[in-house]
């Protein structure tokens, strides 16, 4: 939880740095409008206030309940409201400031380090005739490239990358994995979050890429919904289309919390979906058992796990693998990783892979990962008792919180494989 404080205080100078760039920008455009000349003292007080709001509110209200929710939509509404077009403002003057920039450095270069001219003809090829377009000239010629910029962008993020699945394809080389279980393959989705989708076509297109992996068995862990449980019909199709010889199992997420959780579980289950809260199913493969646990969301202000109670009546023996499906990847580090080394793989969800990042090679970085050092992929540490290292899978997610917006991190499909050691 501090590394979320962290990333909140963050954010918040960050955005109030951005809103000083546009208010300077403002500020002199202004400077020739009454109109805009009478706004600066409002903008000067939001500037002050606005980086608070979102830091506040979280800070002193249970917003991670059910209830008020129309004081939760109008706090973020009104947050949202007020950055998102600050930020493609500041990116249409900050691409602006940086042709200016290069003009001058350009000019620079040419005057004290390049004094004669460097071709043969009458005249150097230069950038001049640029430097001495009138500023207003210069917006206007450079206007629509530059405002388009972050128009582009976004755009792209919204129609492009947002329903752009990417399959990732992970081999978990698991010590004293039985050899009936070598080669199983799990395909597991995560984060539908119905409500940020626009018709159920997406999520079929995503399920028709699970089904053509023919895995084994399917895991679903979590954020069915975004916060209302009548956001469930846009996915069931999908749901009811999912199909593996092993079954198809999930567990409940945060998102399915502030929503009426009952009525999601509920429609959840008139599905093939096998929706394990605090409980398990052991399969028997070909004399080994293979332990799917799944546990209800704890993390992010929500304590609902009872790994007590997913393992009560479990048989044990010497050929078995236990696979865990919690919603959050904290839940690994607070409460498998310290006590549980008999959870070879804990699967699960949550953190969307920030939705904003890049992943370039092994390059790696994600607003996700200030608040959460394990956000997309495969991880690994030695169990406690010394018997191999223990997995954690972070899934990216298949839906999206906030704006409908990807960029860099694209929605995914994953599909595990188990290999022995």
């Amino acid at each position: 939880m501090m590394q979320f404080t962290l990333f909140l205080v963050l954010s918040s100078v960050g955005l109030f740095a951005i809103d000083c760039y546009v208010y300077r920008n403002w500020k002199r455009y202004a400077k020739y409008r009454t109109w805009a000349h009478h706004s600066l003292p409002y903008y000067r007080v939001l500037m002050v206030l606005m980086p608070l709001v979102l830091p506040v509110y979280l800070a002193f209200s249970r917003w991670w309940e059910v209830e008020p929710r129309l004081l939760r939509a109008l706090v973020i509404g009104s947050w949202l409201v007020y950055y998102i077009p600050k930020l493609i403002i500041a990116t249409g003057i900050g691409v602006k400031d940086l042709a200016l920039f290069v003009i001058w450095l350009f000019g620079w270069f040419q005057k004290r380090l390049l004094p004669a001219p460097v071709l043969t003809t009458s005249r150097s090829l230069d950038l001049t005739d640029m430097k001495r377009i009138p500023r207003r000239d210069f917006l206007r010629k450079m206007g629509w490239s530059v405002a388009s910029a972050p128009f582009v962008v976004v755009g792209y993020g919204v129609f492009r990358t947002l329903y752009d699945f990417e399959l990732h394809r992970i081999d978990v080389p698991i010590a004293g994995l039985p050899r009936a279980l070598q080669g199983l393959t799990i395909a597991q989705i995560s984060d539908l979050h119905a409500g940020s989708l626009f018709s159920p076509r997406p999520m079929l297109e995503a399920i028709s890429i699970v089904n053509g992996l023919h895995p084994d068995l399917i895991t679903v862990t979590g954020d069915f919904v975004n916060s209302d449980a009548a956001e469930v019909p846009l996915i069931l199709p999908a749901l009811n289309a999912l199909k593996a010889s092993l079954g198809v199992y999930g567990c409940l997420g945060n998102h399915d919390h502030y929503a009426r959780v009952a009525e999601v579980a509920s429609a959840v289950a008139t599905t093939p979906v096998d929706l394990l809260v605090n409980a398990h199913r052991t399969l028997d493969i070909d004399g080994a058992r293979l332990h799917i646990l799944g546990t209800d969301n704890t993390g992010f202000y929500q304590h609902h796990a009872d790994l007590p109670a997913a393992l009560e009546g479990l048989v044990t023996g010497n050929e078995e693998s236990r696979i865990l499906l919690a919603h959050d990847p904290t839940f690994w580090d607070t409460h498998i990783l310290p006590d549980r080394p008999d959870i070879d793989l804990m699967l699960c969800g949550h953190t969307h892979g920030g939705q904003l990042g890049v992943e370039l090679g092994p390059f790696r970085w994600s607003f996700a990962s200030f608040a959460y050092p394990r956000w997309a992929g495969l991880y690994q540490e030695p169990r406690s008792d010394g018997s191999g290292p223990q997995y954690l899978y972070v899934n990216r997610g298949l839906g999206t919180v906030g704006p409908p917006l990807r960029l860099g991190i694209r929605p995914e499909v994953t599909l595990l494989t188990l290999l022995r050691a």
